[in-house]
Formats: structure tokens, C-alpha cells, sequence
């Protein structure tokens, strides 16, 4: 399964805004092919994450919605009328069930009309309905029902999603030796979107109930497949020689560490987040595809908010490659303010920009051009939009600089001074094997210290 679009009506910051995650759309429903790792981009508050969630509730179908988010309250941007949420997806051959008989159908569209704490009308003239309350209503369909059955259903084969918010940690808790691991409903693949302080305990959960079951039976071939698969994975995803050694007797992961032995109680964030998120994506990827050798090569929608948050900036330039090298199959949606991540995703990655105008929202795709030139050029680029790279004491030293550069000897003894200090601070701050663009704030230092300075 993958995303071919939604839409978003009157929610939020969107007005009326249809997105495409299509690599060629133009092409025939069978032919169809999606971009798998979908970046977006902008300020603070411009609706990266309401994309996000609105993915989400779609994806986790109507009842599962409705337990995520029981009151959509703020979801309207125009009180007077409802707003409506869409989504079409894909589907794989992989994905359980078949619509139709003489033509299978392979696109799914289906919609959730949002209500506020205003009395709105839902539905057409022979069912319409009035709601007082903010709440979730599915527009009843063929298709949304069939979906029920053979996508939203816990247990159900296929047809996988999973939601990563920006609080992705493991629990310091130790875990206990559980006898059973239960299957996860739909609604908790998305937990941590909705709820900050949910914790991802599934990976830990999961590592001391496969310890459990081999210190039973050494011979258990599918306890020892999991424990595989799943070492795998997050190895892959941490850099350097990092492995798992096993668990405790207090229940705690241990790993090795450029030789050393540590609990993952005691790791850091980074590597707790990038574990937590491997750890858990892998184990429900096994739960939706139990008959696979290797689940990492199923395909789905991923959706991670603030991928880069606890990364060092080595992680964030590989981060996006680590992932899409592991799990080849899983379409990514991901929200970042990194211009490491954005540009680590690669030449066929879909990349948007979210920006207010007015109070119109704006979305703009960037091409992978802004984002390949290195972190302060992309900084400046249409991908980020920032002015300068300096800090503001910085950048008005520099102003300050041209302001009396331009008074061409007319300096009073006070300004004479403060030039003189200017010029000894140009000099340390300029950029050494760096070439900017003819008309930035850097060409133009770079100029005057060429020319002017002693």
C-alpha cells in the first residue's frame, strides 16, 4: 500500500488543498508508481504536522480515529462550515482482500468530514444529520466499508501504516519476562503522534519475550527468525560497530558499544530515538507480514515527525539513506527543519515547502538542486529561505562594517575607532575555501576584504 494523494478542506491552516504523492500521475491507475520518501519543509506552525496526523487518522481507519483523536477540537478553520479530510490509497499485491470481480480494483479513495463546537449538517438530503460537538464523521461508502474488513481490522495481512510523532523514546522502565506478546491494535501503531508521552516500550517488550521463549526452547526456529530480523535491522540503523548483546536478568537490552557493554537504559537519546523507531517499525512491519523471510522488504507508509530531533548532524545526513536502504519498500513521510536530512533523501525524493501568505497557506516543491550544495547554500535556498547563516550580532557587525566602509573617509574619531575594530573582526570571520553566490551577504564581505583591507 501507498499514498497516491489527499486532501485537506477547510482544516487547520488549509483552506482547500489537494497533494500528489505520485511519481507519475499522468499514468494509468496500473501503472501508477509513488515517491517513497516525501520531505516537508517550512516554519514552525505552517501544518507539517497536521499533514501528518491527517495521514494518520486515514490510515488508521474510522474507529481507530476515532480512539486517537475522540474530539477534533480546533481541526476547522472556518467554524461555519464542516471540513472534510480525503485520502486515495494504492494497492500493493502484498495487501490482503480484492474489490470487484471482472475489474479489481486497485485505487481506494475515501473521506472523514470534521465538525466544530458549532450545530453543522452532515450528509445528503436523505440521511443529513446535525452535530453540536467536534467529531470525526466517515462518509458512508462501498468502499470505506470494504476497507473495514480487510485493511482497518487488527490482525488483518497487508496493507501496513504506522506514525512516529516528535517524542520517540524508549521507556527507562525495565521490562518484565512476559509469556505472550499480544497483537497491536491499529490505533496503537500511531500513538505517539497524538500522545507525546507514550513511550515506543514494543521493541523492549519485544527483545525480552523472544529471550523468554529461546531460554524455553533453544530450538524455536521462529523465536530465533524475529530475534534475527529485528537485530538486523536496527544494527543497520546505527552507526558505527554497535550490536546487541542480549538481556538482562533485570529485563534491559544491552548493546555493545565500541566495545563496551551498555544498557539501553543508559544510552544516549540519539541512540534511544533511532532504536525505539527501528526496534518498534520492525516488529509491527512482522506483525502485518508474517509470512515474509524478511519483513523490512514489505511496503507501507511511514509517517515520522521531526525525524531529526536528538540527531547529531553526522545521523542526519545519513538518516534518510539508513532508512530507505533497510526498509526499500515503505513509502516515508517525514517533517524536518534540517536542511542534512532534506538533502540525504536523495534526487527522487519528493520535497515541499509549507509557507503562510496572508493567511493563505502555500506549498511549494523544491527541487533537488536547493538542496544538493551543501548545508549553508541550502540553508539559503527556496528550501529554507533563510536570509543569512551569521547570528545576528554577527550579521549586524558586517552591516555596521559596509555602513561606514560607504562613508569613504568621512568618519568622525568615535566611528574611526569602531571601523578599526570592524575591520580586525572581518578579517577573523572570513570564509576560507568557501565560494558564495555573487549577490550574498558573504560575495560581497568577500569583496570588500579583497579590495580594502590592508
Amino acid at each position: 500500500m501507498w499514498v497516491e494523494s489527499i486532501t485537506l478542506d477547510n482544516i487547520k491552516c488549509f483552506q482547500q488543498q489537494e497533494i500528489n504523492f505520485t511519481l507519475n500521475p499522468t499514468a494509468a491507475h496500473h501503472q501508477a508508481k509513488p515517491y517513497k520518501w516525501i520531505t516537508l519543509l517550512g516554519e514552525n506552525g505552517v501544518g507539517k504536522s497536521t499533514i501528518l496526523q491527517t495521514l494518520a487518522l486515514l490510515l488508521a481507519g474510522p474507529e481507530a480515529a476515532k480512539e486517537l483523536m475522540p474530539r477534533p477540537a480546533g481541526w476547522l478553520r472556518d467554524q461555519s462550515s464542516p471540513g472534510k479530510i480525503t485520502i486515495t490509497l494504492h494497492k500493493e499485491n502484498g495487501d490482503m482482500g480484492t474489490f470487484g470481480e471482472d475489474k479489481k480494483r486497485q485505487t481506494f479513495s475515501y473521506s472523514y468530514s470534521v465538525t466544530g463546537s458549532k450545530a453543522l449538517e452532515i450528509g445528503n438530503a436523505k440521511n443529513r444529520q446535525t452535530y453540536t460537538e467536534p467529531a470525526l464523521i466517515e462518509d458512508p461508502t462501498k468502499i470505506l466499508s470494504w476497507l473495514r474488513a480487510n485493511t482497518f481490522a487488527s490482525g488483518n495481512q497487508g496493507w501496513f501504516a504506522v506514525g512516529y510523532g516528535a517524542f520517540r523514546r524508549l521507556t527507562r522502565l525495565s521490562q518484565v519476562i512476559i509469556p505472550s506478546l499480544e497483537q497491536p491494535k491499529r490505533s496503537s501503531n500511531f500513538f505517539t503522534q497524538f500522545n507525546e508521552d507514550t513511550s515506543l516500550s514494543s521493541f523492549e517488550r519485544w527483545m525480552v519475550y523472544l529471550d523468554y521463549r529461546l531460554a524455553k526452547d533453544q530450538t524455536d526456529t521462529k523465536a530465533q527468525k524475529m530475534k534475527r530480523v529485528g537485530e538486523e535491522a536496527i544494527t543497520k540503523l546505527l552507526p558505527g560497530k554497535v550490536q546487541i548483546v542480549g538481556v538482562t536478568a533485570e529485563g534491559l537490552i544491552e548493546f555493545l558499544v565500541d566495545g563496551q557493554r551498555v544498557p539501553s537504559i543508559s544510552l544516549s537519546d540519539g541512540f534511544r530515538s533511532v532504536i525505539a523507531l527501528a526496534g518498534d517499525l520492525i516488529w509491527r512491519l512482522m506483525q502485518a507480514f508474517p509470512e515474509l523471510d524478511d519483513p523490512a522488504i514489505a511496503s507501507g507508509v511511514v509517517l515520522i515527525d521531526e525525524l531529526d530531533i536528538h540527531l547529531h548532524p553526522s545521523w542526519q545526513r545519513e538518516i534518510a539513506v539508513w532508512l530507505q536502504q533497510v526498509f526499500p519498500n515503505l513509502q516515508f513521510f517525514v517533517a524536518t527543519h534540517s536542511p542534512l536530512v532534506a538533502a540525504g533523501a536523495g534526487a527522487k525524493s519528493k520535497t515541499l515547502r509549507l509557507d503562510m501568505v496572508g493567511n493563505q497557506l502555500k506549498i511549494t516543491e523544491i527541487p533537488y538542486v536547493d538542496l544538493a550544495a551543501g548545508v549553508d547554500r541550502t540553508l539559503k535556498s527556496p528550501a529554507f529561505g533563510l536570509q543569512s547563516t551569521y547570528s545576528p550580532p554577527t550579521e549586524y557587525k558586517i552591516q555596521r562594517y559596509h555602513e561606514l566602509q560607504s562613508k569613504n573617509g568621512g568618519l568622525s574619531e568615535a566611528e574611526l575607532s569602531e571601523y578599526e575594530q570592524l575591520q580586525l573582526f572581518m578579517k577573523e570571520v572570513q570564509p576560507l575555501g568557501n565560494i558564495p553566490d555573487p549577490d550574498s551577504l558573504e560575495a560581497r564581505m568577500d569583496a570588500l576584504l579583497e579590495k580594502r583591507l590592508p
